[in-house]
């Protein structure tokens, strides 16, 4: 079983010159070094395709609904001043499942946008969270994106940048 150690949520601005098999391609920013990043996925309704002569109710798999993931983390100034400038803006999000901090496990995709908020505030921690609202089908990319990280000294990253496989 995996752990979440070094999953990772970023983004980017959508590129205006998109190759057409290429739309994920391009160097992201890490959204906020975070606690905890819900899932992308909202649950699946059932439809009920009974009718009176069923004995018992039947269902059949709907549409998942879309949301928003309150993605919280570290308050830092750098993340918030970035967050603050994009809210509202339509961006690229990827998030990189695996201990690598590189997407071992999966690479997960979608269109939407964020809005931050300062969260609690301690003696020993400050945190902010970020609200991003999912407004596509979340796509799994992992088998055809490569991914590069450019750390900093601390092993923060400052680059994370895919490149289309083959």
């Amino acid at each position: 079983m995996a752990t979440g150690l070094k999953t990772r949520i970023a983004y980017k601005e959508p590129s205006s010159s998109v190759t057409s098999g290429d739309y994920w391609a391009g160097t992201y920013k890490l959204l906020l070094r975070a606690k905890t990043i819900p899932s992308p996925f909202g649950s699946q309704n059932m439809v009920d395709t009974s009718t009176l002569e069923d004995l018992v109710e039947t269902q059949e798999m709907g549409r998942r609904s879309a949301g928003s993931m309150e993605v919280e983390g570290a308050f830092e100034k750098k993340y918030k001043d970035e967050m603050v400038a994009n809210e509202g803006k339509k961006l690229d999000f990827i998030i990189l499942y695996g201990t690598d901090g590189k997407g071992s496990e999966g690479i997960c995709a979608f269109i939407g946008q964020e809005s931050f908020a300062p969260g609690e505030a301690s003696d020993d921690h400050l945190t902010g969270t970020a609200t991003v609202s999912v407004q596509t089908v979340p796509k799994w990319i992992e088998d055809n994106y490569e991914v590069a990280v450019t750390e900093d000294d601390q092993g923060y990253p400052t680059a994370i940048t895919l490149t289309k496989k083959g």
